[in-house]
């Protein structure tokens, strides 16, 4: 399923979003996610949090998969396990906001929501703090004006900040 915004015309009827949450991406727990302890493996947090991110990113106009001189860099990730996942939990959903702009940097935030229990129940959240990086000068650069205003165009909160 593809990763949506919420206010895309879908079928079915997207979650409720977090609040200061606008985007999400739909994710099903698969079987190799699971670690010998039965629930999924810690490390796996890090791929769904990469798989939401480059959605959000290639939605909101930052990235169209190509390569180029010009790239992002992960400088930080945390994740804060609240509650382990399980295949029983299906899909997940996580919801994906750019919380800071700095000069050279951005931060992503996550909520991991599980509705296991037909409630909305956070089972982790995760902050990643990425750096523009321009590969040819091996150094780090301003964030480009175009994604500023893309993201200032999309997050409500990052203009009344």
């Amino acid at each position: 399923m593809p990763s949506l915004p919420i206010e895309k015309d879908i079928a079915m009827t997207p979650p409720t979003a977090p609040e200061g949450y606008r985007y999400y991406t739909p994710m099903t727990i698969r079987y190799g996610d699971m670690d010998t302890l039965g629930h999924v493996n810690n490390a796996k947090y890090l791929t769904y949090l990469e798989q939401a991110r480059v959605s959000y990113f290639r939605d909101n106009g930052l990235w169209d998969g190509a390569l180029s001189a010009l790239g992002l860099i992960i400088a930080r990730v945390t994740i804060d396990y609240k509650l382990p996942l399980t295949t029983a939990d299906g899909t997940i959903d996580i919801w994906t906001r750019c919380n800071r702009l700095g000069n050279k940097s951005f931060d992503i935030e996550h909520q991991i929501i599980t509705r296991r229990t037909g409630d909305a129940v956070i089972a982790a959240t995760g902050t990643t703090v990425i750096v523009v990086f321009d590969y040819q000068k091996q150094m780090a650069i301003a964030l480009p004006d175009a994604w500023r205003a893309l993201l200032l165009a999309y997050e409500p909160a990052l203009r009344e900040a």
